[in-house]
């Protein structure tokens, strides 16, 4: 399933602090609010189909319950 990383833009520590780039806050803040949004369709996405799976399933076997009756 899709895992969302939030931390991989963050630093680990204030050690890795200083290798940070000198740009201005926020600069490439719409770029990460881009990955999220798809992070998060991708993992919608996925809940839907194992959704729809258990649903296909379910109807499977009622079906297959009124054949044997």
């Amino acid at each position: 399933m899709a895992s969302l990383e939030f931390a991989r833009h963050r630093p680990a520590s204030l050690s890795h602090a200083r290798h940070l780039p000198t740009r201005a806050f926020g600069a490439d803040r719409s770029q990460r609010r881009l990955e999220y949004a798809i992070e998060t369709g991708r993992t919608m996405l996925i809940l839907m189909l194992v959704a729809a799976g258990i649903v296909g399933l379910r109807y499977v076997l009622v079906v297959a319950y009124g054949f044997l009756q």
